[in-house]
């Protein structure tokens, strides 16, 4: 580790990027402790002053997927929610209900993540779900099980990656970003095609695109959401980038003044939202609900048109299929019930 420090922190003007091999290599002997905490704090400091180049990013990348236990999807083949591990703290998610609208219109989807990640240490969509009655499956069989009756399932990176989930100490310790943040959500854990990855910052959608590439994704759609998710504003335009010769553009039918954010709402206030909006209650969020469920559906395939994809999912909300989804994902996870 003491070479790859001698490179990467030497001062932002001497400072040198490593090859894909010695990325590799550091990523690996951080993973197996084979680095000490001080060398692995400067190791991320010296990354986040210098930036990680898309040769880098592979490299931490790959020594992440050697470690990963992959559960194959290939005939599902849904889309991946590359969604940041570190949560909201400004907003509210909207996203349990809308991956339910969506699967309701027929489209399949996967997501992971951890909790309490920095540097925000907010409430993850997850969260939301288990707030919502609904748990973690740990074993690959019920995943996958879960992910064929109801259309979406979770994989927690206790499971997917132990090894990266056993930094996570540290990492709270270090409390800011560092390149894992970037790269954990990327890992592909169902080896599936699709991809739609929330950002923080445009100044990165290229390099997101390209990691997506490496690790077998080919329909990939990158959102500046609200912060940094995948979720679209609901009171402007939000832009979707895609690997291929078009861009999208989701546009709210109204800019939606009702709906508004509070840093403080508890997990509860969350959950019952979205609640309330696969019932199909009267809620000034079920709009929001349903531009990001357009999104989920358009990224998945069904549709490649939004306003066509709305249309989807509001069927998928009126008729229940929605709300139907929901029930029977809950009902897999409450017989496993794990809970972080």
């Amino acid at each position: 580790m003491i070479t790859y420090l001698k490179k990467v922190a030497a001062g932002k003007e001497r400072a040198k990027d490593l090859t894909y091999g010695e990325a590799f290599q550091a990523n690996k002997d951080i993973l197996d402790r084979k680095a000490t905490d001080i060398q692995i704090g400067a190791f991320w400091s010296a990354m986040r002053v210098k930036y990680a180049t898309i040769e880098e990013l592979k490299g931490f990348i790959d020594a992440l997927r050697e470690e990963t236990n992959y559960i194959d999807s290939y005939e599902l083949n849904p889309v991946d929610l590359a969604v940041g591990y570190d949560g909201k703290n400004k907003s509210i998610h909207i996203l349990p209900a809308s991956i339910f609208i969506a699967a309701g219109a027929g489209a399949k989807i996967v997501g992971h993540g951890n909790e309490k990640v920095p540097s925000k240490f907010g409430i993850t969509y997850q969260e939301v779900l288990n707030a919502m009655g609904c748990f973690i499956l740990t074993n690959s069989d019920d995943i996958l099980k879960a992910l064929e009756l109801s259309g979406f399932s979770f994989y927690h990176q206790k499971y997917l990656n132990p090894k990266l989930a056993s930094l996570l100490p540290k990492r709270r310790e270090f409390g800011l970003r560092n390149f894992l943040n970037t790269i954990e959500k990327m890992l592909n854990p169902f080896r599936t095609t699709k991809v739609l990855v929330g950002v923080a910052h445009t100044q990165f959608i290229e390099k997101y695109i390209q990691i997506a590439h490496h690790v077998g994704f080919k329909d990939i759609f990158v959102i500046k959401g609200l912060e940094g998710g995948i979720e679209p504003f609901p009171n402007k335009e939000t832009k979707v980038n895609t690997n291929k010769v078009f861009s999208l553009s989701i546009i709210p039918k109204r800019l939606n003044e009702d709906i508004k954010f509070t840093q403080n709402i508890s997990l509860k206030e969350n959950a019952d939202i979205c609640l309330s909006v696969l019932k199909n209650e009267d809620n000034p969020f079920t709009e929001w609900a349903l531009l990001t469920a357009s999104l989920i559906i358009t990224a998945y395939g069904i549709e490649d048109d939004i306003k066509n994809a709305v249309l989807l999912a509001e069927e998928s909300l009126n008729s229940g299929a929605a709300l139907e989804c929901f029930e029977v994902y809950k009902s897999l996870t409450v017989n496993k019930k794990v809970t972080f």
